[in-house]
């Protein structure tokens, strides 16, 4: 933009060709003439003549002229840029009032022809006044039809506020002017109503950037459309700080015109034909507005028609050319030489294929770098780009001298984040001279290039697609040219092969969000993540070809039996089909494709005589197989549909649906009364006459006539008039309801193994109450079943479903953790507390927790002996842990200590997992034949291990070590959870956990890192928390408030929680916090955690 230059003309050559200048020129100027794939191209700089003998010229007052130095950074006119400086940033110039001279022609009437204006060969300079709409150099201002009206031949330079407005005017012509250095755009087309006008034979040079006009002014452009239904034709736009052309086409005309019964971003197209741009700073020509340009055939609706901008040459641009947004728009005869980082480009266009109904390009050359700039191709370069969505066509067009890194001749998926694409591109009569890179993909399943004519790939219909884990081999070959990105190659797929794309959106449970979905076949796998800014929705996209059978699994998710999601299925059309495959562990009693319920087919769908979405269940290997396929069924294939006679095809829904009911046969059992009371004469387990009481077919009654001890494996009924104690030892259970009551004698200890417990207006007794605690030891136990397709009652395996009454009450310890007394140092066997511990600690689990800053330094050992304060342990500690009192200078000690849990209870529940899908609890309510069953839990001085379920976070199904759920507002002591150990790091689950709010702690800052919900404040007042032991407020309750957790161990679970909550925002010098920070506001406290603002909310 620097080497424009200004020269006085000493002399002409007689034959008028050469001209004589005053000074010499400081920087070179092309002209150069180039063979390029059997095009003849020129490529020249402009000579515009500035001086007439006839000036229109504003005063510029002395007094407000100021000398501005050029900025020492040059201008940077990337979107994304930050400039270095506001005045001097195109270099050195005067500045001042910007107060110029204006010539408006304006009628009181339109299209009365009450003003006419012939302007030609008139030099108007230091003209148009900045801050000021309507004050431009030459302006028809609302005139409307001006046929016989003209500005011809003039040049308008150093201007302030453009140089040519047409405002509501209609039939102008302006030709052969020459505009030069003008703020803001310089043709310019006001309202968006103007029409039928011939804009021909100029040349805009170093049209300005101008901050004191409209917005749009700040990334202006030389020549401004804002109707399509007008001529521009043998025009040139030269050096530029933003756009040569900008087509910005709203949907209806703004200003003094505004109407919304016209719309210009549907008007059909009037003409471009045959204009240049050169050294843009960014695009030769720009289609851009929100709404897009949708021309059809009627004033604001009718059918789409096509729109096509022709033979247009760009040079030293960013890009040639792009259209953002619209329907059927086109590029015919397009020359593109030496552009940055694209010669074409659209980004979201839409309608069918071929030339007479697609969005495409057409006829066109695209050179990467030529005589003009050998360096101008960069590893970033693309020739053509096609779009994001929809559907493409490309004919016609010959790649030069693409040979350079990374540059390639075409790349798909214009603008897309990450992993977005999956949509079609068609191409023919492809020529390459010197380019070897025809292809650069970004990520797998970006796009489908579709070789109509075999001049991509050497064989028609051929298809090039990223290269994956599921292409057939004897059909898929990776060939080098279209894999530029060495880590993302391409593969050329012959034969009858067609690619389909798919989306898959609204899963459920919400725990499969952030999951990868896995997509597999005999040939391999490919992995596609999941995504919240999909084209279509959040979820995932993938690329699927007809024919062939493909099996869906959500990474690390196969526990989950209920599940649904819905997929839409991209260009299928007749005879097209595929199949997609459902592994599961369980017999499923439901299950949808469509809306409502089918029945399963005998054997696989068959294309030919089944229809969509039907499916089949293989019973013996727990597979689900349904069908995608087209609407209509047909045994006959259809002719060679290729380029203009392919049809874009139909999107086809799936709604997927696989659901267990939470009783077989999807019945729920006869309710039966609950026993309150403890029966005189209760029924002993090892007692076998107890058995013939129980239901025939159940654990210990198999058979009318015979009755014994349960064995491994047997179901347990107790059915509702039994008080049933447990006085003996148990074999391995399957799953054990409870109608009536089940009690653990507390005489011994016990181990009760089950894989389902099941309590529905029943009892499950351990330990009457707080005061009244069990004394031994009991260990329940959750097990996997050795068939995992026995029913499982939609609970899930390894659950206890309180439907009735849960009690359970072990032994507490008179303390159930101390500080540390001691610095602890690596590699010492013993600890000494604050305080000496109960003797109940020996032989018990303790964890000592991490006073660094890793999460992972806390460290679980087993009290081996006790005296006095010294615990020695089973092992050695790997990390330091403090234990200082430090005292000030003014006599206060500050306590910086690590802590001493106990972990051991004499009451266990435990889930037995080898992964994350552990046990759990769940009390909730029950509505069956009938009456509601409100569950109530009662669980004090209980142990959890291994407890939670990964994955079941929803609402409606959380399986976290113990859950209350829907059931309103609970009766005072009716249901509590106290004094219970959660592991929840070690066992990677959920919890809740109450601690004091004391920001400055070690320990705080792991505590952070495991939430998964915004912490809850519960303020100081009375009897909010009591001692355990003496039944007193606690202590701690005069000095700070509680803060309620809700924390998983599950890391995954953590980060998508920081994702939920918004960034930082930091109004004073935008410093962000460091991590931990403790914010004080009108909100109260946040914290901050890995950059993110965590809110304090105050029950």
């Amino acid at each position: 933009m620097k080497e424009n230059e200004v020269r006085t003309i000493a002399s002409v050559s007689e034959d008028g060709l050469e001209v004589t200048l005053t000074e010499a020129l400081e920087h070179t100027h092309l002209s150069v003439t180039q063979t390029l794939g059997g095009h003849t191209v020129e490529t020249h700089a402009e000579v515009g003549l500035l001086t007439h003998n006839v000036k229109i010229q504003g005063n510029v007052g002395t007094d407000f002229s100021v000398a501005i130095e050029g900025c020492d950074t040059a201008f940077r006119p990337d979107q994304h840029a930050t400039q270095s400086c506001f005045n001097g940033r195109h270099g050195d110039e005067i500045g001042g009032d910007q107060f110029g001279a204006t010539v408006i022609l304006s009628g009181k009437f339109p299209d009365l022809d009450l003003v006419m204006g012939c302007i030609e060969y008139v030099e108007v300079t230091k003209a148009g006044q900045a801050f000021q709409l309507g004050r431009y150099p030459l302006h028809f201002h609302l005139a409307g039809d001006m046929g016989g009206s003209y500005i011809r031949g003039c040049s308008i330079h150093h201007t302030y506020n453009r140089a040519v407005t047409m405002h509501a005017t209609n039939n102008l012509l302006v030709e052969h002017n020459v505009a030069y250095n003008n703020m803001g755009h310089a043709i310019f087309t006001e309202d968006g109503v103007e029409q039928n006008s011939v804009v021909q034979y100029n040349l805009a040079v170093y049209t300005r950037t101008s901050s004191s006009l409209l917005n749009v002014d700040v990334t202006r452009s030389s020549f401004w459309v804002v109707n399509p239904n007008n001529i521009f034709r043998h025009n040139a736009a030269a050096s530029g700080t933003h756009f040569g052309y900008w087509y910005r086409l709203d949907h209806h005309p703004s200003g003094p015109s505004t109407t919304n019964i016209y719309c210009q971003n549907t008007e059909q197209m009037g003409l471009f034909f045959n204009n240049t741009a050169h050294s843009m700073g960014r695009y030769g020509l720009w289609v851009f507005s929100n709404p897009g340009y949708h021309p059809k055939s009627d004033i604001c609706g009718g059918r789409d028609v096509v729109a096509k901008w022709e033979s247009f040459t760009a040079w030293h641009c960013e890009r040639g050319a792009e259209a953002v947004s619209g329907t059927k728009l086109q590029f015919h005869n397009f020359v593109m030489l030496d552009n940055q980082q694209a010669g074409m480009e659209m980004v979201s266009v839409k309608e069918g294929f071929g030339q007479d109904d697609s969005p495409g390009i057409f006829n066109s050359l695209v050179v990467c770098h030529s005589a003009l700039n050998s360096s101008a191709c960069t590893s970033g370069t693309s020739g053509i780009v096609a779009p994001k969505t929809q559907i493409f066509s490309i004919s016609n067009v010959t790649f030069v001298n693409f040979d350079e890194g990374g540059s390639a001749a075409l790349s798909g998926c214009s603008q897309c984040r990450n992993y977005q694409g999956g949509y079609r591109a068609q191409v023919k009569g492809l020529a390459f001279e010197n380019s070897p890179n025809k292809i650069r993909f970004q990520w797998e399943h970006e796009t489908i290039w579709i070789d109509a004519d075999g001049s991509l790939t050497g064989e028609p219909e051929a298809n090039v697609v990223p290269t994956m884990g599921i292409l057939p081999t004897d059909s898929c070959t990776q060939e080098a040219a279209f894999s530029v990105t060495k880590n993302v190659p391409g593969s050329v797929c012959r034969g009858a092969m067609k690619f389909l794309r798919v989306a898959i959106t609204n899963p459920s449970p919400s725990s499969l969000l952030g999951k990868d979905l896995v997509v597999s076949n005999d040939f391999g796998a490919t992995h596609i993540p999941y995504l919240m800014l999909r084209i279509g929705g959040a979820g995932w996209m993938g690329l699927v070809y007809t024919g062939a059978t493909f099996d869906f699994n959500f990474e690390n998710a196969n526990q989950f039996v209920n599940m649904s999601y819905k997929t839409n299925t991209k260009f299928v059309t007749r005879n097209d089909y595929y199949f997609v495959k459902h592994t599961l562990t369980q017999t499923p009693d439901r299950i949808e494709t469509t809306k409502g319920e089918r029945e399963s087919l005998e054997s696989l769908p068959d294309p030919t005589t089944n229809i969509h979405g039907d499916f089949y269940w293989d019973t013996d290997s727990k597979e689900l197989t349904y069908m995608v396929s087209h609407s209509k069924k047909t045994t006959k294939r259809h002719g060679n549909m290729v380029f203009d006679d392919r049809v874009p095809g139909q999107s086809r829904q799936i709604s997927f649906s696989v659901y267990k009911c939470q009783h077989k046969g999807c019945s729920a059992p006869d309710p039966r009364p609950v026993p309150t009371t403890h029966p005189d004469a209760p029924f002993c387990w090892s007692d076998v006459e107890t058995w013939k009481h129980m239901p025939v077919s159940t654990g210990g009654h198999p058979t009318e006539a015979e009755y014994s001890l349960p064995v491994e494996g047997d179901e347990i009924v107790i059915p509702e008039s039994m008080w049933l104690v447990v006085d003996t030892a148990t074999p391995k259970l399957g799953r054990v309801f409870v109608y009536g009551t089940i009690e653990f004698d507390d005489t011994m200890d016990h181990r009760f193994e089950a894989t389902i417990i099941y309590i529905q207006g029943g009892s499950l007794v351990t330990g009457y109450s707080s005061d009244t605690p069990f004394t031994h030891s009991l260990i329940i136990r959750l097990m996997d079943p050795e068939d995992v397709d026995a029913y499982s009652m939609n609970l899930g395996w390894k659950t206890i479903g309180v439907f009735g009454y849960l009690r359970l009450h072990g032994q507490v310890w008179r303390r159930s953790w101390h500080k540390l007394g001691a610095t602890v140092e690596v590699g010492t066997g013993h600890i000494t507390l604050a305080e000496d511990p109960d003797a109940s600690w020996l032989n018990k689990e303790v964890v000592v927790t991490t006073t660094g800053k890793e999460a992972t330094e806390s460290e679980v050992r087993r009290v081996v002996a006790i005296n006095g304060a010294t615990l020695t342990l089973d092992s050695a500690l790997k990390f330091q842990h403090l234990g200082e009192i430090h005292t000030l200078s003014d006599g206060t000690s500050i306590t910086l200590a690590g802590e001493v849990g106990l972990l051991s209870q004499n009451i266990a529940v435990e889930g037995i997992t080898e992964n994350s899908n552990g046990g759990r609890i769940l009390v909730s309510t029950v509505f069956q034949n009938g009456k509601h069953y409100v569950g109530s839990a009662q669980v004090d001085g209980v142990e959890f291990r291994n407890m939670g379920q990964e994955g079941f976070t929803d609402i409606t199904d959380p399986r976290y070590s113990i859950a209350f759920l829907g059931l309103d507002a609970i009766d005072d002591h009716s249901s509590y959870v106290k004094r219970c150990l959660l592991k929840l790091r070690e066992e990677r689950t959920r919890g809740w956990i109450i601690v004091p709010l004391w920001p400055s702690q070690p320990w705080m800052g792991v505590l952070l890192r495991m939430l998964v919900d915004d912490p809850r404040v519960i303020q100081r007042r009375k009897n909010v928390l009591m001692h355990p032991s003496t039944a007193e407020e606690h202590p701690i309750m005069k000095h700070t408030n509680l803060m309620a957790c809700q924390l998983s161990g599950n890391n995954l679970e953590n980060v998508a929680y920081l994702k939920k909550v918004r960034k930082s925002l930091w109004p004073l010098g935008n410093q962000q916090q460091v991590d931990n920070t403790t914010l004080t506001s009108r909100g109260g406290h946040s914290f901050v955690v890995e950059g993110t603002l965590i809110p304090l909310h105050h029950l």
